[in-house]
């Protein structure tokens, strides 16, 4: 099976999904002045750059552009 477009699901919708919902927690964490919620969202924009690394990796990984030992 062909998981390409799996991976460019998450590369495209769901990692900057998950960055733009940490941003928009952090500025209305920072606009109320509630620094115990600040962490989690820049946790949750950390996952989603982390999601989009990753799953970028595996694409280019399985289209062979990338070769690893």
């Amino acid at each position: 099976m062909d998981y390409s477009i799996i991976y460019l699901i998450h590369i495209v919708f769901g990692g900057p999904l998950l960055i733009y919902g940490g941003y928009a927690g952090k500025t209305l964490s920072e606009k109320h002045k509630d620094e115990q919620y600040m962490n989690v969202f820049m946790m949750l924009m950390f996952v989603g750059a982390l999601l989009i690394l990753y799953h970028g990796y595996k694409i280019l990984k399985m289209k062979g552009i990338l070769k690893m030992n």
